[in-house]
């Protein structure tokens, strides 16, 4: 799916058109890892079907590195595609050589993978924490930097490195979504949190549900067990309501299953907006859920809307 707008305004102002006329081939032995890479995990099965691509195809966008001297470089942009050549076993590969500042390696890296779509929320929020640790930025002069629309997004997405490590860890092994765990910050305390996601990951419930379950727990004092209970009730309670009414006669739409774009569409919604995104197709209609969390997150959304 093609990418428009502020993430590409966002990398052509680091990479100006005129350092990507000088393509040269170099030893892909003499390029070192950005030790900067937001990346966390490569999916060992893609890159060995971009590797079989590479031995079929070549390489057909450069790397992107800058000089370290004696020959070496550090790569700026691309570590997939170094990674897949290595696989494929190639000796040497095209690449744009440029000067950068250790800040502009970072956001060259980080505006790669979120264009193409490629970091975890957890790996994103690193990123972002890190471009704020390091170069003192505020989150306003991050999102301007990375493409995109306003503090709000880069602030929610670093918030969820707030989360307890048990659940940092199943963000970014895809277990929960980034929607699951800003509903779990919700929660007041780590063992509330931790308790919490015990019950999303064993009963699969959806960020609606854990959004349900937080506002019980407040609700209730931070009574994580009877919030808990109470939700299952009513998830019980709604299935052998909706099992009826389906006895009764037969559903005139039914859901269509979402197709990878509409996947991904749902996924880069939630990236931009900081907000659980829930997409449902029938024969008829499409029907899109954005859940807000606060008064400034659906300003932010409105004035989103506004410049559009």
């Amino acid at each position: 799916m093609t990418k428009k707008g502020g993430l590409y305004r966002g990398l052509n102002a680091l990479l100006p058109p005129d350092t990507q006329s000088g393509v040269k081939d170099i030893p892909i032995n003499n390029i070192r890892q950005n030790p900067r890479q937001p990346r966390m995990l490569f999916d060992e099965t893609a890159l060995e079907e971009l590797a079989i691509s590479i031995r079929e195809h070549g390489i057909i966008q450069p790397l992107i590195v800058s000089e370290m001297g004696e020959g070496l470089y550090e790569l700026i942009a691309g570590e997939r595609r170094w990674r897949a050549s290595r696989k494929a076993q190639l000796t040497h590969v095209p690449v744009i050589i440029r000067e950068t500042t250790p800040q502009e390696l970072l956001e060259l890296a980080l505006i790669e993978n979120v264009q193409r779509a490629d970091l975890n929320p957890l790996e994103e929020a690193q990123a972002y924490q890190n471009l704020k640790d390091d170069f003192n930025l505020t989150d306003s002069e991050i999102a301007q930097r990375v493409g995109k629309n306003n503090r709000v997004t880069i602030a929610n997405t670093r918030r969820l490195l707030n989360l307890p490590e048990p659940a940092r860890e199943a963000i970014l092994s895809n277990t929960i979504s980034a929607g699951h765990g800003r509903a779990l910050l919700k929660l007041e305390t780590p063992e509330q949190q931790l308790a919490a996601l015990a019950v999303l990951t064993t009963e699969d419930m959806s960020v609606r549900d854990a959004e349900h379950l937080s506002d019980i727990a407040k609700e209730y004092n931070g009574n994580i067990d009877y919030a808990i209970a109470t939700l299952r009730q009513r998830r019980g309670s709604r299935s052998n309501k909706s099992q009826t009414k389906t006895d009764r006669k037969t559903a005139k739409q039914s859901p269509v299953a979402l197709s990878d774009d509409d996947q991904q569409v749902t996924r880069e919604m939630e990236r931009i907006l900081g907000a659980p995104v829930r997409l449902l197709r029938s024969d008829s209609k499409l029907q899109v859920t954005i859940e807000f969390y606060t008064d400034e997150q659906l300003q932010a959304f409105f004035d989103l809307i506004g410049n559009a």
